[in-house]
């Protein structure tokens, strides 16, 4: 059943309406919205999906919502599953679960869970706990991670980075109880570089910390690197800053 009240849309149950510019858009149930959507607020409570682009002010999603269009919004919020087919565009994100998206494009990103990326993240800040896979690159003015499981990504470039294992146990639903915590990535470079339980070919900064469980082939940095005793590093240069 569909309801279009003062220009805005509710799903209830199963359906499906076509695209257009609407002031609320909700889904409680299964819902499909075919063609572009152009609204306030897009909440899915349940399954809902869309097969063109949206651009919203804030999407709301609990339970699972499937994006095949690009995606723009100012903030999303996923309490469940979810997934942009093409790109990301979002001033503020949180995740509580999953997210997958073909690119990743946001002022702060905030994970707790875990999050696939097909092209290039590229944040002001990422935080979070859980696991990243990043096919691309890893654009941060600062990142802080706890790893909770394998991570990926082919580089990682910013301010601040700070990779750390995690403890305890976050998302165990999504990542299960064993898997090993660790980050593998080509290439690192950062004035502030903070590592665990990474393995890196290269890693670049001015202050550099190697910390437990690492497996670095080359570390090149400015001005300070700290080693943790269980750290395997290659060569360490220092190299004069320009």
């Amino acid at each position: 059943m569909t309801e279009n009240s003062t220009n805005n849309l509710k799903i209830a149950g199963e359906g499906s309406v076509g695209g257009g510019t609407y002031g609320d858009v909700t889904i409680n149930g299964a819902g499909r919205v075919t063609g572009d959507v152009t609204c306030n607020e897009f909440r899915i409570n349940g399954a809902g999906s869309t097969d063109g682009n949206v651009a919203a002010m804030l999407i709301d999603i609990n339970g699972s919502g499937t994006f095949s269009g690009k995606v723009e919004t100012k903030q999303m919020a996923v309490k469940g599953d979810a997934s942009v087919k093409q790109g990301l565009g979002v001033g503020d994100l949180k995740v509580k679960g999953r997210l997958s998206a073909g690119g990743v494009a946001a002022n702060t990103a905030d994970v707790r869970g875990e999050i696939r990326v097909g092209a290039n993240l590229d944040a002001e800040t990422f935080t979070g706990e859980g696991t990243f896979k990043v096919d691309g690159m890893v654009n941060v003015g600062s990142l802080e991670f706890a790893l909770h499981g394998l991570s990926s990504a082919r580089e990682i470039g910013g301010d601040t980075v700070i990779v750390t294992l995690g403890r305890g146990f976050v998302g165990a639903s999504f990542l299960g109880l064993f898997t090993e915590k660790r980050l593998t990535v080509d290439v690192i470079e950062a004035d502030e570089v903070t590592l665990e339980n990474t393995t890196a070919k290269i890693v670049r900064g001015n202050n550099v910390r190697i910390g437990t469980g690492c497996e670095i082939g080359l570390v090149e940095y400015g001005g300070t690197i700290d080693r943790a005793a269980d750290a395997r590093v290659g060569e360490a240069r220092q190299v004069t800053q320009a």
